[in-house]
C-alpha cells in the first residue's frame, strides 16, 4: 500500500511528500523501501532524461571527459579530475550543481554543459535530486 501510494505521488513529481508520508507510517524497513522506491522512480522519470540529453554523451560509459563518469552513483559522486562532484544532500556544496548553475564557477573549470545551458527547470531537477541523496538505479 505504501509503495503504491508512493509511486502515485512520484508520478505527480511530489516525491518529497512521498518520503515524508512513508516515514510517518509503518515499520522502518517498510519506510526505507518506500523512500528508496520513490527516489529511484524520481531519478528514472525526472533526472535521467536530463542527464541523457545534456551530460552522458561526454560523461557516461566509455566517454569520460575530465575523468568524470556519471554512469553509476559511485562514479557520479566520486567525480573526475576536479574532485568530488556530488555531495549527497548538499547541492550547494556539490561541484556538479555549481557547474550547471549561473556561476560563479570554480577556477579553471568551464560551466557545463559546454554546448548550451540547462533550463531553470532542469537545474532545479538536478538540485532537488542531489538534495534528496542523489539516488540512482545503479
Amino acid at each position: 500500500m505504501l509503495l503504491a501510494t508512493c509511486a502515485a505521488l512520484v508520478a505527480g513529481s511530489a516525491w518529497l511528500v512521498c518520503a515524508t508520508t512513508a516515514r510517518a507510517a509503518g515499520p522502518p524497513a517498510v519506510q526505507a523501501a518506500a523512500v528508496q522506491a520513490g527516489t529511484v522512480q524520481q531519478y528514472q522519470h525526472d533526472v535521467l532524461p536530463v542527464l541523457q540529453e545534456n551530460c552522458l554523451r561526454c560523461h557516461g560509459g566509455m566517454n569520460r571527459r575530465a575523468g568524470y563518469n556519471m554512469s553509476t552513483r559511485t562514479s557520479a559522486i566520486a567525480g573526475g579530475h576536479h574532485g568530488v562532484a556530488i555531495i549527497p544532500g548538499r547541492p550547494d556544496d556539490s561541484l556538479l550543481i555549481k557547474l550547471i548553475g549561473p556561476g560563479p564557477y570554480p577556477d579553471d573549470i568551464k560551466p557545463m554543459p559546454l554546448k548550451g545551458k540547462l533550463t531553470d527547470a532542469e537545474i532545479a531537477t538536478l538540485r532537488q535530486w542531489v538534495a534528496g541523496g542523489a539516488v540512482m538505479d545503479q
